[in-house]
């Protein structure tokens, strides 16, 4: 049964078509956010996203980038239609950390958000064409907020929304990580998403200072 159907340009909905194999059974809105609007459409275990927005040149050439590096959607198609980008993707294999079919508190959360940043920042990337080289910068998410972070079976699966990717300040992700776990579960999580990183301690003041550092 379908769900809040998108109206695809015909040529969008030909690369989802055949990506599944037949016309997709289930078709639903998945999420809205600053950086487009996503859907999800399914056939049977199969299951693409297309994600619509003004501007997703930039994303699809960062998966191409990050392929082999970082775990993410695999670019079935791009498409420029209606005035607006259409980027198709493959599925990814998991679920945001805080999901509930996870079932970690908010304690785990914040410490395997933390540690999967450090793995992430210490990315290879002399030669990352996104992004500013300076001393100090690192490969960057640019947008490292819970529903972007995948895991499955405990471990990290997959990035989504990498359109900021590139090489930047690392405090960018680490204020996207504090103001995301106090966006969910309230104040307190920070600290220990910081001390999972190895970033230095920080008095309250100074950490409230860096959650808004993060601009959405």
């Amino acid at each position: 049964m379908k769900s809040s159907s998108p109206s695809l340009p015909a040529a969008v909905r030909e690369a989802v078509v055949s990506a599944l194999g037949a016309s997709p059974v289930a078709e639903e809105f998945a999420w809205m956010s600053w950086s487009g609007t996503v859907w999800r459409l399914a056939v049977a275990d199969r299951t693409v996203f297309v994600k619509r927005a003004a501007n997703l040149a930039g994303e699809r050439d960062r998966l191409a980038w990050l392929e082999g590096s970082w775990p993410g959607p695999g670019v079935i198609g791009f498409f420029h239609e209606a005035d607006d980008d259409w980027l198709v993707t493959h599925a990814v294999l998991g679920v945001p950390m805080f999901h509930e079919s996870v079932g970690w508190d908010p304690v785990q959360v914040a410490n395997k958000l933390g540690q999967i940043l450090r793995k992430l920042h210490a990315t290879e990337a002399t030669d990352c064409p996104f992004g500013v080289k300076k001393p100090g910068h690192v490969l960057i998410h640019g947008d490292y907020c819970l529903p972007n972070v995948l895991v499955h079976q405990g471990e990290l699966s997959g990035l989504v929304d990498v359109g900021g990717a590139g090489l930047g300040n690392p405090e960018d992700d680490l204020a996207a990580g504090v103001w995301t776990l106090q966006y969910n579960y309230g104040k307190g999580f920070g600290g220990a998403f910081l001390d999972a990183y190895g970033w230095p301690p920080m008095t309250e003041q100074a950490l409230e200072k860096l959650r808004r550092k993060y601009a959405r």
